[in-house]
């Protein structure tokens, strides 16, 4: 859960204790204690809406899953973005409404993800909730079985939100989630590669097991495409990263074979 974009919008010197301490309990995966920290918060003032908002957010964050707890942070959410979808909480609440009709609710509903990410992509462009939005709305369109002319139409749809962008966590996540599509379901290297070699470049692949996976895909990308030399950088870099790596061997191999050919 992406606790941590509204914990900013939520500091100042006059912030109430309480709805400090509840955002800091969530960040720290403490829900019970989160619950009961926002509860006090809104005692004092029930208009807190960043509280109301971390309160949906503790249901949502409950070890056991339930429909009543979905249910609770759903009813929470609802009535933040009736009363104002224009503010930090009312669009944390719409991104949250999406997030349960894909990943939370006992009965997924895709097309109500992909309508709410759309929306908070449309109204809201620059906002981090909306930039969040972004690779989540790649995963759904392009992991659905639809003809091929219909898939090709929402690649064309994620290419056209990629330069608008600005968070690069956001523009990093989108080109890799189009990239891993464009390879797995089509093995179309040609379109994936600039994606791959434009997050290395960017130096924003930083987690270790995504570095790992990102590298190993670029190398064997830009090799399929006779791309040798960039190809042999990648090999280089990922033993750089990983020497201990169970795939090093084959990478060495492979880097070794790129630099015969290329030294006969």
């Amino acid at each position: 859960m992406a606790i941590a974009l509204l914990a900013p919008l939520t500091r100042g010197a006059d912030l109430p204790a309480d709805r400090r301490r509840g955002w800091q309990e969530l960040s720290l995966v403490s829900p019970a204690q989160a619950q009961q920290a926002f509860t006090t918060a809104l005692a004092a003032d029930p208009a807190d809406r960043e509280s109301r908002l971390g309160a949906a957010l503790a249901w949502l964050q409950q070890r056991a899953r339930t429909p009543e707890n979905v249910a609770a942070a759903g009813r929470l959410l609802e009535a933040l973005r009736r009363e104002n979808d224009g503010d930090d909480a009312g669009i944390g609440a719409a991104y949250y409404l999406a997030r349960i009709a894909q990943v939370h609710s006992f009965t997924p509903d895709r097309a109500a993800a992909l309508a709410g990410y759309r929306e908070l992509l449309a109204d809201h462009p620059g906002h981090p909730y909306a930039q969040l939005a972004a690779p989540k709305l790649a995963l759904l369109l392009l992991y659905d079985d639809v003809p091929p002319d219909e898939w090709e139409r929402r690649v064309a749809e994620i290419q056209a939100l990629i330069p608008r962008l600005t968070a690069p966590e956001a523009l990093r996540d989108t080109r890799l989630t189009l990239a891993m599509a464009l390879i797995r379901l089509r093995q179309d290297h040609a379109r994936a590669y600039p994606l791959l070699a434009s997050c290395l470049g960017a130096g924003t692949v930083k987690r270790m097991p995504r570095l790992n996976t990102v590298l190993v895909q670029a190398a064997e990308s830009a090799r399929i495409l006779g791309k040798e030399s960039e190809a042999a950088a990648y090999y280089a870099n990922f033993l750089g990263e990983f020497p201990q790596d169970a795939k090093s061997d084959e990478i060495r191999r492979r880097l070794s074979r790129l630099e015969t050919k290329g030294h006969p």
